[in-house]
């Protein structure tokens, strides 16, 4: 009899265990840049900027039921940074991290319930001087939430023959229309990064105005590649 008792309270823990698991379990959010209430700024320090260090830095989040970040992580690339992007992520990793802390978000419901959120913030540090020839433009920060059309790019057979994933930042710039006019990779795989930016020059974006007058933009897209032994061919946010 005591031993029935036993099993039945170890087996009432397990479960409970169980459906506390559950309960805690994020759901995928992809991109969540453009789905932020607010979205701080990283801090740049200007020594890091004088000495050329630049890049997109990724960062893995957990959003909890009332919306605020509780995790900011490293993103685990599929492919192996070169040891420049290495070297430029260590040292703007945690700038970024501080800005994905201070983030705010929306709860997010399921079944009317509130869940947490598993999603990626990305934040793209560039020197003013890198834009400097495009004229004054406003910077958009992370654009793929706010294309209307975005076209997924082709999974080159190459890249996938050797399994090449992983991130590809696109640095856009975007005339008054919305159109976009410049696309140049900063980040990502070699061979995956031709048809990222054949793709970012196809999206199509509203006018941006400023004072009701129509601007440029300056922004970033990121398309995601997930390797075609994983489930999916490929995902882009």
């Amino acid at each position: 009899m005591i031993r029935l008792l036993i099993a039945a309270a170890l087996l009432s823990v397990l479960s409970a265990a169980s459906l506390a698991q559950e309960t805690t379990k994020a759901i995928n959010g992809g991109v969540l840049n453009g789905k932020a209430k607010s979205i701080p700024k990283p801090e740049y320090p200007e020594d890091l900027m004088a000495s050329g260090i630049q890049g997109v830095v990724r960062v893995e989040v957990i959003v909890d039921e009332g919306g605020t970040v509780i995790s900011a992580e490293p993103i685990a690339e599929a492919t192996p940074r070169s040891t420049e992007a290495e070297t430029a992520f260590q040292l703007l990793f945690p700038y970024a991290r501080s800005a994905a802390l201070e983030a705010r978000f929306s709860p997010t419901f399921l079944n009317d319930s509130p869940v947490r959120v598993r999603g990626v913030l990305v934040y793209n540090f560039l020197k003013e001087d890198s834009v400097k020839s495009a004229g004054p433009v406003p910077g958009g920060g992370v654009l793929n939430g706010k294309a209307i059309a975005l076209p997924k790019p082709a999974y080159p057979a190459v890249a996938r023959a050797v399994r090449a994933g992983g991130t590809v930042a696109e640095q856009v710039l975007l005339d008054e229309e919305g159109r976009v006019i410049s696309a140049v990779a900063v980040s990502g795989h070699p061979l995956l990064r031709a048809a990222s930016v054949e793709a970012a020059r196809t999206a199509v974006f509203s006018p941006t105005t400023l004072a009701g007058i129509p601007v440029k933009v300056s922004g970033v897209l990121v398309y995601n590649f997930i390797p075609p032994d994983s489930k999916g061919e490929h995902l882009n946010n």
